[in-house]
């Protein structure tokens, strides 16, 4: 707890108890509810320690992402608490990185870059810098250079790497590299079994590759888990800054005769 603003041990243990479920596997409506609770726990606690605040960040946007409960201005919320942990702890890479990826749904890759080189500069050894540096490479449009943060933040943080494992498909596919790119959503798929956004992206990569029933195969088993799921939406979310690279993804799917909602 040396570099972290708070000496509360009690707000600290709350704070990671809901980072735990916020890098665990499972993601629902009811893990969104518990993860609040449990970081306003530890704000209740200590007012001023940072990290909770950039805990409520990092859910807010998985809710901007997951529409879990339909809260409205989820983003909003996301950068409120960002901004909120990054006043009351200036030098808490967590709170850096938690700008860093609010900044990246708000489509703005110059400051989510600067934000993740802050925390890195912060703390050398902080994964999570690494992953999102990585993937902000992906959506400036180089997704080889991506790779190389993408794997030492999975070297340095193995029990992450379902998370990660997204990111190196998502390199992969950006970069043309297709079969690579589906052994990795499928390890990740292996990992995760219920997600969606992997699926869609390694049937992407098995269009690409000609593996057209294969790809019907996997898109209705993400059917299945999300029914509701759009492939569209969720793409148009997504901060490419070359419109190139986001084609390229539809353009699997097309391939595979799978439509884009």
């Amino acid at each position: 707890m040396a570099d972290r603003s708070t000496s509360n041990v009690e707000a600290h243990d709350w704070f990671l108890r809901g980072r735990e479920l916020l890098l665990g596997p499972t993601k629902n409506r009811d893990v969104f509810e518990r993860i609040v609770t449990i970081f306003r726990r530890a704000i209740e606690l200590d007012p001023g320690y940072a990290a909770p605040y950039a805990g409520l960040a990092m859910v807010y946007v998985l809710e901007h992402s997951n529409r879990w409960v339909g809260a409205p201005g989820a983003l909003d919320l996301a950068e409120h608490f960002s901004d909120t942990a990054l006043e009351k702890g200036p030098n808490d890479p967590y709170g850096h990185y938690a700008a860093s990826v609010v900044a990246v749904w708000r489509k703005d890759l110059v400051r989510a870059k600067s934000e993740a080189e802050a925390a890195l500069a912060l703390r050398p050894n902080f994964t999570l810098g690494y992953g999102s540096r990585g993937l902000i490479e992906v959506y400036l449009g180089n997704p080889l250079a991506g790779i190389h943060y993408i794997e030492l933040a999975i070297r340095l943080d193995p029990a992450f790497t379902q998370q990660y494992l997204h990111f190196l498909g998502s390199a992969y596919l950006v970069a043309g590299q297709y079969e690579i790119a589906a052994a990795k959503f499928r390890e990740r798929i292996r990992l995760v079994p219920d997600t969606d956004l992997s699926r869609a992206f390694l049937a992407a990569a098995l269009g690409h590759l000609g593996e057209v029933e294969v790809a019907r195969r996997v898109w209705q088993e993400l059917k299945e888990i999300n029914p509701k799921y759009s492939f569209a939406e969720h793409l148009a979310r997504l901060p490419f800054q070359n419109q190139a690279d986001a084609d390229r993804i539809g353009a699997g799917l097309a391939k595979a005769g799978l439509p884009p909602g």
